[in-house]
């Protein structure tokens, strides 16, 4: 895998009115490659709990320093992941939040 990358919730997933308040990571997700979505950290969105997602063919590699009752905003670096090149979601999101 050629290239890391940081999980967001960048590109559009979330509005500046949204409030996405961290509550843990989904630990076991991180250390294995998926090629389908993988829950990374679970939250609350906009007053519902719910979870963050991967959004293409990933090695989830790394968690960051987020702690519970954090606000998790479009910049917020939530984790890290290894891809090849032709996975990375250029001008997507690099994380989706799951709206119920």
């Amino acid at each position: 895998m050629g290239f890391v990358c940081k999980f967001q919730l960048n590109n559009g997933e979330i509005e500046d009115g949204d409030v996405v308040i961290f509550l843990e990571y989904v630990d076991n997700s991180f250390g294995n490659y998926y090629t389908e979505q993988v829950k990374i950290a679970k939250v609350e969105f906009n007053g519902y709990e719910t979870f963050i997602f991967s959004t293409c063919p990933c090695f989830p590699s790394s968690k960051t320093n987020l702690t519970k009752g954090e606000t998790i905003d479009k910049n917020t670096v939530i984790g890290y992941f290894a891809t090849e090149g032709e996975d990375i979601p250029y001008n997507k999101p690099y994380a989706r939040i799951e709206r119920k």
